[in-house]
C-alpha cells in the first residue's frame, strides 16, 4: 500500500524530451508524431492529478512544433513536402498538427481559464453557444455518453496516422467522463488499433469505452476486449488476409503505401488499404498496379468469391466480409446504430435510465442518435455541423439537441460542464 501511495504521489516529468528534427520524410513526420504522443499521454496524466507540469515538458512541444513549422515549402506551390520513398515527392498539409500543437503549448504555459479565452478569438460566437450548451446540460449527469471522434471531439487531421490528441483535448474530455458520466463511450469507424482510435488517443486508460469499426469490436476501461459474432471460417480468411497485407507491406516495393491516406486499417469485417491520396503522390501505373496485386490475394484466399467483396474508390480498396441475409450472401451495411446496441447488451447497460448525450458530426452518425432514441431514455444530442440539412435532420429526431459549428466548441462545454 506505501509503494502505491509513492507511486501515486511521484511527479512523472518529462522522460521522453523531443528534440529539434529535420523532418524530410513521412516516415519522419509520423515518427515525431509518435514521440508527441509518447509526451502527451503522461502530461494529461499528471494534469487530472493536479501535478505541474514541468517546462521542459513544454520545451518539448516547442521543439516538435518548430520542426513541423520548418519543414521544406515548395516555392510553386507554397505547400510543405516531404520525400515518400527518397524518389517520390508528396505535398502534405500540416493545419491539423501544427495548430493543435500551438494550442496545447498555450494551454499548458497559461491555463485553462486564459485557453478558452484564447480559442473564443478564432471562432465566432463562441461565447454564444459555450453559454447555450452550458445552460442545456448544467447540473445533469449522464448514464450513457455516447459520442463519435474525428470532427465532433477531435478536429479534423488530412492523416489518420497524425491526429494525435491534444492535451487540452484529453483533459476536457477525460474530466467530463469521469465526474458527469457513467457509460463515456466512443464509437468510431476508425478501426480499434493497428492503427485506430487507441493509437491517437492520449486519455487516461481507466475512464472510456472504445469502440471501433462502428462499433463492431470495442474494449472496456478494465482492459475487456468485445467483438460482434463473426462466422470462424470468415474470421480466420480475414485474419489470411491481413496477414498477406501485412507482409505485402513491408515490402520495399510498395512500403509506401503505408504512409498515404488511410494507408493499412484493419477493420473489424472489413480491411482497408489505401492505393492513393488526394493528391495524387503515387504514380497511377503503381496505384493501379498495387490494387492488381491486393486482388489477386483475395483471389487467391477466396477463389470462388464467397467470403469477400472489393469496392475500389480510387484512393482506397475496401475488402469487405459478405454477410448471410435470408439464406443468401449479400452484404448488409452495420451501423452505428447496430454498434450501440450490441455494446449496451454486452456491457448491461440500463438504456431505459436517463439522461443520455449522442454527439457526432455527419449522417454517419444518425443511427447512433437514431438507435438511442429508441431504446435509451431521455436523449440530449449535440452535433457539429454546419450542415443545415443535417441540422434539421438531427433535430427532428432529437428535440433535445443543439448545434454547434466547431469541436473545441463541443469540448469547452464539456470541460466546464465537469468543473
Amino acid at each position: 500500500m506505501q509503494n502505491q501511495i509513492l507511486k501515486d504521489r511521484k511527479l512523472e516529468t518529462c522522460t521522453n524530451p523531443i528534440s529539434l528534427q529535420d523532418i524530410r520524410t513521412l516516415k519522419e513526420l509520423y515518427r515525431l508524431k509518435s514521440e508527441t504522443r509518447d509526451l502527451r499521454e503522461p502530461l494529461v496524466r499528471n494534469i487530472m492529478k493536479r501535478r505541474v507540469v514541468g517546462q521542459q515538458c513544454i520545451e518539448s512541444l516547442k521543439n516538435a512544433l518548430y520542426s513541423l513549422e520548418t519543414i521544406h515549402i515548395d516555392d510553386y506551390t507554397g505547400q510543405r513536402v516531404l520525400s515518400l520513398d527518397g524518389k517520390k515527392q508528396i505535398e502534405v498539409d500540416l493545419t491539423y498538427e501544427i495548430r493543435e500543437l500551438r494550442k496545447d503549448i498555450y494551454y499548458l504555459e497559461y491555463g485553462e481559464d486564459h485557453f478558452i479565452n484564447y480559442l473564443g478569438k478564432f471562432i465566432p460566437n463562441f461565447r454564444s453557444h459555450l453559454n447555450e450548451g452550458i445552460a442545456m446540460l448544467r447540473g445533469k449527469r449522464f448514464n450513457a455518453f455516447i459520442t463519435d471522434r474525428d470532427g465532433t471531439t477531435n478536429n479534423y487531421c488530412g492523416r489518420y496516422r497524425s491526429s494525435i490528441q491534444p492535451i487540452y483535448n484529453a483533459v476536457f474530455l477525460s474530466r467530463f467522463a469521469k465526474n458527469c458520466c457513467n457509460f463515456p463511450i466512443f464509437i468510431t469507424s476508425a478501426p480499434l488499433r493497428d492503427f485506430g482510435i487507441l493509437n491517437v488517443s492520449i486519455n487516461p486508460e481507466d475512464i472510456f469505452y472504445y469502440a471501433g469499426s462502428k462499433g463492431r469490436e470495442f474494449i472496456s476501461p478494465d482492459g475487456a476486449f468485445h467483438t460482434y459474432p463473426i462466422d470462424e471460417e470468415k474470421q480466420q480468411r480475414i485474419q489470411l488476409l491481413n496477414d498477406r497485407l501485412r507482409l505485402l507491406l513491408e515490402n520495399p516495393n510498395f512500403e509506401k503505401f503505408n504512409f498515404i491516406g488511410s494507408a493499412l486499417q484493419l477493420k473489424f469485417g472489413q480491411t482497408t488499404v489505401a492505393r492513393q491520396d488526394i493528391t495524387h503522390s503515387i504514380n497511377a501505373d503503381e496505384s493501379s498496379a498495387f490494387l492488381e496485386k491486393v486482388k489477386g490475394i483475395v483471389r487467391e484466399i477466396d477463389p470462388e468469391k464467397r467470403i469477400f467483396r472489393i469496392e475500389d474508390t480510387g484512393l482506397d480498396i475496401e475488402i469487405i466480409l459478405t454477410i448471410d441475409t435470408d439464406g443468401h450472401d449479400s452484404l448488409k451495411d452495420f451501423d452505428k446504430g447496430d454498434g450501440l446496441e450490441f455494446i449496451c447488451r454486452s456491457l448491461g447497460i440500463k438504456t431505459p435510465e436517463g439522461p443520455n448525450l449522442v454527439c457526432g458530426d455527419t449522417s454517419s452518425d444518425i443511427p447512433m442518435l437514431e438507435k438511442a432514441m429508441e431504446i435509451c431514455g431521455d436523449v440530449w444530442a449535440i452535433f457539429v455541423t454546419k450542415d443545415k440539412k443535417l441540422e434539421k435532420r438531427v433535430k427532428s429526431i432529437c428535440p433535445q439537441s443543439m448545434i454547434v459549428p466547431s469541436p473545441d466548441i463541443l469540448l469547452t462545454m464539456l470541460g466546464l460542464l465537469s468543473l
